[in-house]
């Protein structure tokens, strides 16, 4: 298991509470900052859970893709941490506004 993509993780859903605590009041204010996370992460977590699925290996990566190798097999401990983000993006994609999604 890759512990260094694990604490990456951490950091990244650290940061994001952290920072929707601190700019609680600005946030709001900025229209369509909701649909944002939710396309952001989704994207990630496709890329994760269908790279993980087909035994594309994404730990050994640096920048976009390079060096990332083919395991005999599939990745799981990356197609779970894709499926987790799918369902978080999905999870908040229920609680956007729909004032956000379609305009009236």
């Amino acid at each position: 298991m890759n512990y260094s993509l694990l604490a990456l993780v951490g950091v990244i859903v650290v940061a994001m509470i952290i920072s929707t605590r601190l700019h609680s009041s600005s946030w709001p204010g900025r229209p369509g900052w909701q649909c944002q996370r939710v396309f952001s992460v989704g994207f990630v977590g496709l890329l994760f859970l269908i790279a993980g699925l087909i035994g594309w290996d994404l730990r050994g990566s640096s920048g976009w893709f390079n060096g990332a190798k083919w395991a005999d097999g599939p990745v799981w401990s990356q197609a779970v941490i894709g499926a987790a983000m799918v369902l978080l993006a999905g999870f908040w994609a229920r609680r956007v506004p729909s004032r956000l999604v379609s305009p009236r």
